[in-house]
């Protein structure tokens, strides 16, 4: 599948940067804890980050939201990653463009806990600590930097306002920032994946039916994840995301046994992914891949969870409820 050329990407940059991005914080918890209970600040590894020209290693954490009724039966797993261009945000911030807002992954790890997954909702290492790759559990030749161009005009909009330079990639040093963020981003997620499969007789839950989601830069970390490593999960779901990061004609074969997926975009998103999602769906039909999209009539690249959503079927269903709709068809319902 083939990416816009480097040269064609300056028609579409406007509108990227017409989505003005703010942070708001937002309590994960945002109803008292009756259908859920917190455990914050969980570590599930390290990450080696670039601090004063050194690599140090960092803490990468999540909060875990257990479902408060007892079962005596393991509970199927989601694993959330936050949005922010893979260069600001965290599960416990939620955004605000143009009088909509979206729905953190900590709030979506709330809604789920109270249906019964046990949802963990992560951290990891954003491009401005110069996390440095290492190059586990992937085959490095499948790394497509062109792949990342649709997701550059953003990037660079939030680097300016974090008065940071912006990036270009004809030149590779500043390619290698980019891409080595995307990379570690995913290599975190992967990390958390296996953390939580190896314990999960700690968390009580089925380590064969998790399932990853995430928004904007955390749906293409769950993408890189799912699709372009192979990591093997029940499923994925990406709220306004594509693939970015893994060449997907490698990646994604008629025999390489990726799990079904879920798309949202919403009607009004962002140039680059309007542009690749098409054609992502497209390698999906040719290669076999079980695939849903729904889009999201009258919202840009934010939508909170109770956005209706329209599906091929053209009935509207809440954005939440398609995804729990997804999830009870690839990890089952919560006990």
């Amino acid at each position: 599948m083939d990416k816009l050329g480097k040269t064609n990407f300056g028609a579409v940059a406007a509108l990227f940067l017409s989505n003005t991005l703010m942070a708001a914080p937002l309590e994960a918890q945002q109803a008292a804890p009756v259908t859920y209970s917190l455990e914050a600040g969980v570590v599930y590894g390290q990450g080696i980050v670039t601090k004063e020209d050194k690599a140090v290693s960092r803490d990468l954490w999540m909060d875990v939201y257990h479902p408060t009724e007892t079962e005596a039966t393991p509970r199927p797993a989601l694993i959330l990653t936050f949005g922010g261009a893979f260069h600001r945000g965290s599960p416990r911030l939620t955004f605000q463009s143009g009088g909509a807002q979206d729905t953190s992954m900590g709030n979506y790890c709330r809604r789920f806990a109270a249906r019964g997954y046990t949802c963990f909702a992560i951290d990891y290492r954003l491009t401005p600590e110069s996390p440095v790759p290492s190059g586990e559990g992937y085959q490095t030749d499948w790394i497509e930097p062109d792949s990342l161009l649709p997701l550059l005009p953003q990037a660079n909009h939030i680097r300016e306002t974090m008065d940071l330079p912006p990036l270009d990639f004809s030149i590779p040093e500043q390619e290698k920032t980019m891409v080595d963020g995307v990379i570690s981003a995913a290599e975190d997620l992967r990390k958390a994946v296996l953390h939580i499969r190896e314990f999960a007789d700690t968390y009580e839950i089925d380590p064969n039916r998790i399932a990853l989601g995430g928004f904007s830069a955390g749906a293409v970390t769950s993408w890189n994840v799912a699709h372009g490593m192979g990591v093997p999960v029940s499923g994925v779901f990406l709220l306004s995301g594509t693939d970015a990061g893994f060449n997907v004609n490698k990646a994604v074969t008629a025999s390489s046994n990726r799990p079904p997926i879920l798309m949202f975009m919403g009607q009004y998103d962002l140039a680059g992914a309007l542009y690749s999602v098409p054609q992502l769906i497209a390698h999906y039909k040719k290669v076999g891949v079980d695939y849903e999209f729904a889009w999201v009539p009258g919202f840009g690249h934010f939508y909170p969870a109770g956005a209706a959503s329209l599906g091929s079927d053209a009935v509207s269903v809440s954005v939440e409820g398609r995804i729990v709709e997804f999830l009870e068809r690839v990890i089952g319902k919560g006990p």
